[in-house]
């Protein structure tokens, strides 16, 4: 049976990945020959393609009831993959090895948070809670790297580094068992008339919830700017002046942030309705670009990237949370791929291709300017929803008053 140390082990070196991907990534196709554009426009075309094998393959693990089959044979061939990315110089082939490891990559991440998802409530956890190890090994991975990176070999060691935690990873998959949810007897009685298989009427069902497209919506124009910052920030960093270990800890400072905000964040949520916690979170996000735009130094560039504790992990904690309250259990899998799908494919392929032109049309104050325009527009549209839910259910507590007092 898989246990909530289980889960933290392979959040820690799952997310570490990233660790080698989102910094290096970057300076790889570069050096490979790439430009800015063509690099930053490859980095999230990978992502956008993938979003189309994420919903089937939460369909698919829905269908199964079960997430560790899938996550073994999609790590497998993501392992594959990345190993011929790092390993071949020709362009072609680091094209479609880089875009193939997306498309096989990209479903293990909704997968794993729909497995925490369902365990965390049986394991007496929340998904912070666990979730938060993964931006420890994130962290803790990209100090080491920032502090040794040169040493150890620069951009032709990344696939040594990135075997080592593939390895490990692939490892904590083998060894995890995966049980079926407890739920109490009269859980089983409440769900003894629903389909214990997921059925395309009801993935049709996720894809018209006038709520969850509206929620998508308005998430996207917070998305958008944060896909185009994480694809980005590595060559704005290098731009400004920044080396190799201003990169290593601009992302080691974000990684750090998450662990304090996952941290806390599981209580924080509970204090606010969604849309007015995604409103608080998008101003912020208008703040953070504002300094983005207004501090060039790459210290200053560094120490801005400790806003990621009260942007990211908030924005993501909430819309975690959100889908899967919004929809009904057979349906997690699905519902989490969509937001992955969402969030990482649509915003990435826009974000990338819109701030790569910026970048190098108008430099960082052109390509941040964009996000604040973008997160102030969130700002407002979750300012809208925030106060039409308030009169709903003010309406409805009148309705509700009135019948009590007539009866």
């Amino acid at each position: 049976m898989v246990n909530s140390k289980q889960l933290k082990i392979v959040h820690t070196l799952f997310h570490s990945t990233n660790s080698v991907f989102i910094p290096y990534l970057p300076l790889l196709l570069m050096q490979r020959g790439f430009s800015t554009i063509e690099t930053s426009t490859l980095l999230m075309l990978g992502p956008f393609i993938a979003m189309f094998a994420q919903p089937v393959a939460g369909v698919i693990s829905d269908r199964m009831g079960a997430v560790r089959p899938l996550l073994l044979s999609l790590w497998l061939v993501m392992g594959i993959c990345a190993t011929t990315m790092f390993l071949t110089t020709d362009p072609y082939i680091t094209i479609a090895s880089l875009l193939i490891m997306y498309i096989f990559f990209m479903p293990t991440v909704s997968l794993l948070d729909a497995l925490t998802v369902k365990m965390a409530p049986v394991l007496g956890t929340t998904y912070s809670s666990i979730r938060l190890w993964g931006s420890v090994g994130f962290c803790l991975m990209l100090v080491g790297m920032g502090m040794f990176f040169d040493q150890i070999g620069g951009v032709s060691a990344l696939l040594w580094v990135f075997l080592s935690i593939w390895s490990g990873v692939m490892f904590m998959f083998l060894i995890m068992r995966e049980p079926e949810v407890i739920t109490s007897r009269v859980s089983e009685v409440e769900e003894a008339d629903k389909p214990r298989t997921l059925n395309w009427q009801s993935v049709r069902q996720v894809f018209t919830n006038p709520t969850l497209l509206v929620f998508f919506g308005i998430l996207m124009l917070i998305a958008i700017p944060h896909r185009m910052n994480d694809g980005l920030l590595s060559i704005h960093l290098q731009a400004e002046g920044g080396t190799g270990n201003h990169i290593s800890w601009a992302w080691a400072v974000a990684g750090a942030s998450e662990i304090i905000g996952f941290f806390f964040m599981g209580n924080i949520v509970k204090r606010f309705s969604m849309q007015r916690m995604l409103l608080i979170v998008s101003i912020l996000y208008t703040i953070r670009w504002g300094l983005c735009v207004w501090f060039t130094d790459p210290w200053a560039i560094v120490a801005i990237q400790a806003m990621h504790a009260i942007t990211f992990v908030a924005v993501w904690v909430t819309s975690i949370e959100f889908v899967a309250r919004i929809l009904p259990r057979e349906m997690n899998a699905t519902g989490q791929a969509l937001l992955n799908m969402l969030f990482i494919g649509v915003a990435g392929i826009a974000g990338g291709s819109i701030g790569g032109a910026l970048h190098e049309s108008y430099g960082g104050a052109g390509m941040y300017s964009f996000g604040i325009v973008c997160a102030a527009l969130a700002a407002i549209g979750f300012m809208i929803w925030s106060n039409q839910s308030k009169k709903r259910k003010q309406i409805y507590k009148k309705i509700s008053s009135k019948q009590v007092s007539s009866m």
